[in-house]
């Protein structure tokens, strides 16, 4: 698949240095590093707010930035839609006027106003003052406003950081909606790591100004390094699966995957209603929240003990990270005393055991 955006850019900016190069694919990624690292700084670049130093960037197929053939197209025509970490809506216009706003500034094919209004479910805010909204529905507004302005890519920096957890989980499903439905490419920048996998599996990892890898999250945790920039911001595994039966009188769904023979059971989903058989979710569990037993355990309330052999262990700071192998990869964070006692080693047959409750569902 040919990418949607290319960069190789180069800036040097009060001390730091920037020294960013990638390619982005269709669909939604996650921008991932510690504060400080160039998270921001490359959407800056991209949109056109930063020049960079040197180097190009490409969207869509059209160089918007090229150094040494000195192009450097400004933010208007770049067709980026970005939303910045405090929203940024026009404080004196209605809700209507900032997003029709947009469509002023748009010199291509507008998408539908009303189809926009309503994916994001915000007709009955259209003329209320940005002051009347909620932190959720300021973002939605937002994004609104990006779509509507002919964004070709989108762009959120730090888009969870002022609202709350239930804020936040309203917020999700809408990009999800609007990545389905306009197929526009998404850039999520997030410290909050647990943030961006409810969102997507593709991530680009930030650290010290450089992109240090792009990937699916399943891949990047074969690599311990990865591990250990990502275990500060809340390290979770995550599956993709599909619910294939609800048990409503013991409060329990179970979940496979559509590749290979992995099921786990779970608490129902608070919208039940919402999670049909066959519905794709996503499903976290946090490694320190399972554990390793050499043998299935019998009376035991833990409902999910899944076999798998062990594909590789690493230390850190007294832990061991065992990945095994169950179907899905599964990384185990165990105490080093606890893994050497078991005589744990890559190649020997365990089980994962974790508590239905443990498991997050998106």
């Amino acid at each position: 698949m040919k990418p949607f955006l290319k960069f190789d850019i180069q800036l040097h900016r009060n001390g730091f240095f920037l020294d960013a190069k990638s390619e982005i694919e269709n669909g939604i990624t996650g921008v991932f590093g510690p504060s400080g690292h160039g998270k921001t700084t490359i959407l800056n670049a991209i949109s056109g707010l930063l020049k960079p130093d040197s180097g190009f960037i490409e969207i869509n197929g059209r160089v918007v930035f090229h150094a040494k053939n000195r192009i450097n197209s400004p933010v208007q025509k770049r067709n980026v839609g970005y939303v910045f970490q405090d929203v940024r809506l026009f404080p004196h216009l209605s809700v209507n006027q900032n997003l029709k706003y947009g469509l002023k500034k748009n010199d291509s094919e507008n998408v539908d106003f009303d189809e926009v209004v309503d994916i994001l479910n915000i007709r009955q805010l259209l003329y209320k003052k940005p002051s009347e909204c909620s932190g959720g529905e300021k973002q939605r507004i937002a994004i609104g406003r990006a779509l509507l302005s002919g964004a070709r890519i989108l762009m959120m920096d730090e888009p969870f950081s002022a609202v709350d957890i239930n804020l936040r989980n309203n917020i999700i499903p809408f990009l999800h909606l609007i990545n389905s439905r306009f197929k526009i490419p998404m850039l999520i920048v997030s410290h909050d790591l647990p943030d961006l996998l409810s969102l997507t599996n593709n991530l680009m990892l930030l650290k010290n100004g450089n992109v240090k890898v792009s990937g699916k999250f399943q891949d990047l945790i074969l690599d311990e390094s990865n591990v250990e920039l990502m275990k500060g911001a809340g390290l979770y595994n995550v599956f993709n699966l599909f619910v294939f039966a609800t048990l409503p009188d013991k409060n329990m769904m179970l979940l496979r995957s559509d590749l290979h023979d992995f099921q786990v059971q779970a608490l129902c989903h608070p919208s039940i209603e919402e999670m049909d058989n066959g519905r794709q979710t996503k499903v976290l569990i946090r490694p320190e929240d399972v554990s390793i037993a050499l043998n299935p355990v019998t009376q035991i309330s833990l409902r999910n003990q899944i076999e798998g052999i062990i594909e590789k262990i690493f230390s850190k700071d007294g832990f061991w990270f065992c990945l095994v192998d169950a179907g899905e990869k599964i990384l185990v964070e165990i105490t080093e005393a606890s893994g050497k006692n078991m005589k744990l080693e890559p190649g020997k047959t365990v089980y994962c055991l974790f508590k239905s409750a443990a498991l997050k569902i998106f």
